[in-house]
């Protein structure tokens, strides 16, 4: 799993390290291949609430401070009728309310690399891999704030998958992609994450211990079909909104609901260095809960376009 995911990052990093400004003529384009130009942002994002004793008394409210830390990248190559495109998004956040401890408010990791190939102006066939997990643990907490048992950590859960099919890209802001020969791979690769989450599960008359759909030490392979919706786009002057749906239903070894996830993110500018980001997260997964997970957080913050 590791080794995946470390060729994973290569291929993305390569993609950020070598990419160039296209070719001057086009002969020379068409025969070596061009990037588009360089799209790598850092940010660091900062929130605050804070009440004296009289506001707290009579509106309520708990003072808190937040962190938040992102970088994203995305490559495009083009040789012929392909396009390899690399994007990488990193995202973490910590908040502390007043009286409690620190915990994590967001924390992403989301690496996605594809191959395209005209069939039509609109229509190409492609195959892609992506990779979904987390960078430290997340931990239960009760109503008080107090921390419980840890519940995530890095591969643990971990998503990994790839498929090949047919995207339609009427817009270079706007794609749709048909998957229906998708591999997925669930990951937990922490003992005590699978101890503290995992749940009985009858199956063929036998009770079997399982944490995010997979038994202990055992990685579960799925085939099915699947969607992806993505849109990124500026659609007024310093205001970009990019959002991203990939839907996955198995139908091997089993059929099972469908699985749903979506991003949101939409992030205007003040200047050259300021901006103020939305971020909007929804999992749907029924291996996890039966209950739809929404995470959203609103921050201002620094930007450098690298």
């Amino acid at each position: 799993m590791k080794k995946v995911f470390l060729t994973i990052c290569y291929l993305s990093f390569a993609a950020l390290t070598f990419a160039q400004e296209a070719p001057k003529n086009l002969e020379d384009s068409l025969k070596v291949g061009w990037w588009d130009p360089r799209s790598t942002q850092f940010g660091i994002n900062f929130s605050q609430a804070s009440f004296n004793d009289a506001w707290a008394e009579t509106q309520g409210g708990v003072g808190n401070i937040g962190l938040g830390l992102y970088f994203n990248n995305k490559a495009v190559y083009h040789k012929k009728k392909g396009v390899f495109t690399s994007d990488i998004q990193l995202q973490y956040g910590t908040q502390k309310f007043k009286g409690q401890d620190a915990r994590k408010s967001l924390d992403r990791i989301f690496i996605d690399n594809k191959y395209a190939s005209r069939i039509s102006p609109t229509v190409n066939w492609f195959a892609g891999i992506n990779f979904l997990s987390q960078f430290t643990s997340g931990f239960a907490y009760d109503a008080k704030g107090v921390k419980g048992k840890k519940i995530s950590t890095l591969f643990a859960p971990a998503f990994l998958s790839e498929g090949v099919g047919l995207e339609w890209k009427p817009k270079k802001y706007f794609v749709v992609q048909l998957g229906g020969a998708t591999l997925r791979q669930t990951f937990v690769s922490n003992d005590e994450v699978f101890t503290n989450t995992a749940k009985d599960v009858t199956e063929d008359g036998k009770v079997i211990k399982r944490s995010y759909g997979t038994e202990k030490g055992k990685v579960l392979n799925e085939m099915g079909f699947q969607v992806v919706a993505a849109f990124d786009k500026d659609i007024a002057k310093n205001v970009n909104l990019k959002w991203r749906y990939q839907g996955f239903v198995a139908y091997a070894p089993k059929t099972k609901p469908m699985d749903h996830n979506v991003m949101l993110i939409t992030t205007a500018k003040v200047n050259k260095y300021l901006n103020v980001n939305l971020t909007l997260l929804g999992v749907y997964d029924a291996d996890i809960v039966s209950k739809f997970q929404i995470s959203q957080g609103f921050s201002a913050g620094f930007v450098f376009n690298l």
